[in-house]
């Protein structure tokens, strides 16, 4: 499949999480500051355009430093390194990240009466989606017109390594489930809360082991001989999935969980590697770094993706609540859209890039 959003989808994708990834490390320095002294809301735009500026220097510098090795090492690319070691190699970013002040980089204007989107304990804040220019009109109300339109600020990207974005969602905006083939994503809630649903990609041993422990407890109780019954629901498992369109994949699903401003989430080339988000009632804003970007060309386009459930009640785990099913790829839903824009100076101008203004151009290959 294509790009991952309507308009502008490629480059929104790849560089909104490789953006956040660079302004978040940037802003470390300034952070600490930060929360010594209480913070009324931002009047002097310029104050904040210095910073990110300055920031997005360092953090592209210590980015620089360590990931080169982590993507070249590995032959197999990211999904060849245990998620453990993954983990550790990008605990810097994950700790700057977490101490990443949401109110300086978007210059936000808290809310007295504790109304508005979270930004963290005890600070609530007005959301900015009705700042970003250009402007969609009647785009922007998700509930009124059936559609779910996000907005998609770009801040960096280097090639082949990272990007950094911001996604702004309006209240109970969706981003249906999609992949992310051999990369890593950290987000950074930065203010709001989403509903996140996340599936696990099977490795092709876990598949087969998973399929294998399914089908003997689906049928223990039928028969003293499970084997026979093991073979036999094994070939019908398999027949559904030769039934099942190209490139559909087995898969665990998660429990959905909720998360909230100023948590921080990552998601690695086959756990957590798919998911879909769901805005509350007062919108969100996530700081995305993708390591590495999507990139056509590299075999790392962005895939939606439909759930194929399996029938069986008992296909859970007995040790986890994951889910075990198929996942279907299907195109773009025409009802979703993520159009790139500009907010003070995160993102990229109207005149940018041509595609910006034809918002019903498909972002499908």
């Amino acid at each position: 499949m294509g790009n991952m959003v309507k308009v502008d989808s490629e480059r929104s994708m790849q560089s909104c999480s490789s953006s956040s990834l660079t302004t978040s490390m940037n802003l470390q320095s300034h952070t600490s500051q930060a929360h010594h002294t209480e913070i009324a809301p931002l009047s002097h735009h310029h104050h904040i355009q210095t910073h990110d500026i300055s920031l997005c220097d360092s953090s592209s510098s210590m980015l620089g430093k360590f990931l080169p090795p982590l993507l070249t090492q590995a032959k197999g690319g990211l999904s060849a390194i245990p998620q453990s070691t993954l983990h550790d190699n990008l605990q810097p970013v994950i700790t700057a990240l977490e101490k990443l002040d949401a109110e300086l980089l978007l210059d936000l204007e808290r809310t007295t009466d504790g109304q508005g989107p979270k930004v963290r304990d005890g600070v609530y804040c007005r959301p900015i989606g009705d700042q970003i220019r250009p402007s969609l009109g009647p785009l922007n109300n998700s509930e009124a017109n059936g559609h779910s339109c996000v907005r998609y600020l770009h801040i960096a990207e280097v090639p082949d390594q990272y990007s950094i974005g911001i996604f702004v969602f309006g209240p109970n905006a969706r981003i249906p489930l999609h992949d992310h083939p051999d990369m890593c994503v950290l987000s950074r809630i930065l203010y709001g809360d989403l509903q996140r649903l996340s599936l696990d990609l099977a490795r092709e041993d876990e598949a087969i082991s998973f399929l294998d422990d399914y089908g003997t407890r689906k049928h223990q109780d039928e028969s003293s001989s499970s084997s026979w019954f093991r073979g036999s629901w094994f070939s019908r498992m398999n027949s559904i999935r030769n039934k099942l369109p190209k490139g559909s994949r087995a898969a665990f699903k998660n429990s959905i969980d909720h998360l909230q401003a100023p948590g921080v989430t990552v998601l690695y080339p086959y756990e957590g590697n798919l998911h879909e988000f769901v805005a509350g009632p007062h919108g969100a804003a996530v700081l995305d770094v993708l390591l590495p970007p999507y990139d056509n060309a590299q075999n790392r386009d962005c895939t939606f993706y439909n759930i194929h459930e399996l029938s069986s009640n008992s296909c859970s785990s007995e040790k986890t609540s994951k889910q075990p099913c198929f996942i279907v790829p299907t195109g773009q839903p025409e009802n979703f859209h993520c159009i790139s824009g500009q907010y003070r100076d995160l993102g990229e101008r109207a005149d940018d890039d041509d595609d910006h203004d034809d918002m019903e151009e498909d972002g499908d290959d």
